[in-house]
């Protein structure tokens, strides 16, 4: 079994077929995930929208409880082993909360992946609140990235792009050393210096459906770019 024609089967984006346009995220992730598939015990996503991702997870990963972060309310999504919450992303309060509560029990995750309003606040504010939820030698992920690459005032998901978001995007964020940003506390920063072992970045160029919609730097089209970054 491989993730992309899995991801194929679920229609999520992350495969290499899809009605809302392809990423071709999945043969990259496969990499990763094949090797452990059958060992993984905790998987969080945030960024729910129609659960196609869920699905797929629960399917490609037999072992695995699965948790579903979103805005809204998609407990008509929930099985007995796919849970789903209501969390901002852009609310420290809620971040704050959700480790809280992961805390309690000391439930960590295989690997936490960021699907969410992709804005580049949201990405990192949650980078350095979650990255401490997940195992040694896991992985927390960060998807679509292009948006690190938009020009000024560019709306995603009602989310206009700062000019503080372009000086200290994601991608620039992530190649950075030592890591630092404006919207992670000093705290977190240095659990994040002291704990993230590699990252690997995925870029790939892609004729997305939606490519004349986002107004990116030097008017490039949008990227299909993600990220695993590793935990010591």
């Amino acid at each position: 079994m491989d993730f992309n024609s899995v991801s194929i089967k679920h229609g999520t984006d992350k495969g290499s077929e899809s009605p809302s346009g392809a990423h071709h995220y999945s043969a990259f992730y496969d990499k990763w995930f094949s090797p452990i598939r059958e060992k993984v015990e905790n998987i969080c996503e945030i960024g729910v929208w129609n659960g196609c991702s869920l699905r797929a997870f629960e399917e490609y990963f037999p072992n695995t409880n699965i948790v579903g972060l979103d805005l809204d309310d998609k407990s008509y999504l929930d099985t007995p082993r796919t849970k789903t919450f209501i969390l901002d992303q852009g609310k420290e309060e809620h971040l704050d909360a959700f480790v809280k509560l992961c805390n309690n029990p000391n439930l960590q995750f295989d690997f936490i992946i960021d699907d969410g309003s992709h804005n580049i606040f949201h990405q990192q504010l949650t980078f350095g609140k979650l990255f401490s939820l997940i195992k040694p030698g896991g992985f927390y992920i960060i998807e679509d990235l292009g948006s690190s690459y938009f020009n000024l005032g560019q709306n995603l998901y009602g989310y206009l792009t700062t000019q503080e978001e372009i000086n200290n995007n994601t991608i620039k964020f992530l190649n950075t050393r030592p890591f630092s940003s404006p919207w992670i506390n000093k705290t977190d920063t240095e659990y994040l210096n002291q704990n993230i072992d590699y990252v690997v970045v995925f870029d790939k160029s892609n004729n997305l459906p939606y490519s004349n919609i986002f107004q990116c730097k030097n008017n490039f089209p949008i990227r299909s770019i993600t990220s695993i970054i590793q935990k010591k």
